[in-house]
């Protein structure tokens, strides 16, 4: 009787479960590059950064280097880029200072804290000082920004520290400050006595004793 034959095992062809192809990955890793040229050139042109007149996309794509259909690739409006753009920076900025901002359990420390953080962003870098400037910082709640200045306000009105007539009133008036103080920024006008003086002020406007509120700007 003859003996079975071993059978030739087929090769797997299968990706690794927990890889990922290296085309799929290399192009992924390209297409961010390139979004995040795009955002660049969206953040120089928007914010007045290299043209006077209000930006095109023409203006974007000459900064950028590429072709019109480039950036249809990835935005289907100017106005959408902008959009998308000042969302990513908002939620990076905010991220960022986690470390610092989220340990404070303090209403009045944290809206202090978070409201200078972005001053002092703007003097470093006033591009994105300009572009935040140029763009209002960001309308809604749909953002980390809008939603933390909006849940300290709401600690501060529970803990008896805040007198507001409502947190929507409070919030227009921190981001209406927040705009005019990049604005001043970005024009070389103040310094960092200037972010101290007006975060103060925002307190007190937020019905903090002045002597209090600028203890806590320090």
């Amino acid at each position: 009787m003859a003996q079975n034959q071993p059978q030739r095992q087929r090769p797997d062809t299968r990706k690794p479960a927990s890889g990922e192809d290296h085309r799929v990955r290399v192009a992924r890793e390209k297409r961010e590059r390139m979004r995040a040229k795009l955002f660049q050139s969206v953040k120089v042109v928007c914010s007045g950064g290299s043209i006077k007149s209000p930006a095109v996309i023409d203006d974007v794509v000459r900064h950028a280097g590429v072709a019109r259909g480039t950036f249809y690739q990835y935005f289907t409006s100017l106005e959408g880029a902008v959009e998308e753009l000042a969302l990513v920076l908002a939620d990076e900025m905010t991220v960022g200072i986690a470390a610092v901002y989220e340990p404070i359990e303090d209403p009045v420390m944290r809206t202090a804290t978070g409201f200078q953080t972005f001053l002092l962003r703007a003097m470093i870098d006033h591009d994105w000082g300009r572009f935040f400037a140029y763009i209002g910082l960001l309308n809604g709640d749909d953002n980390l920004i809008t939603s933390k200045i909006q849940t300290d306000i709401r600690r501060g009105v529970t803990a008896g520290v805040y007198r507001v007539p409502s947190v929507d009133v409070a919030t227009d008036l921190l981001m209406g400050a927040k705009i005019e103080a990049i604005l001043r920024i970005i024009s070389g006008e103040v310094g960092t006595d200037y972010v101290r003086d007006i975060a103060g002020m925002v307190l007190a406007g937020f019905g903090v004793h002045r002597d209090e509120a600028m203890t806590k700007v320090q």
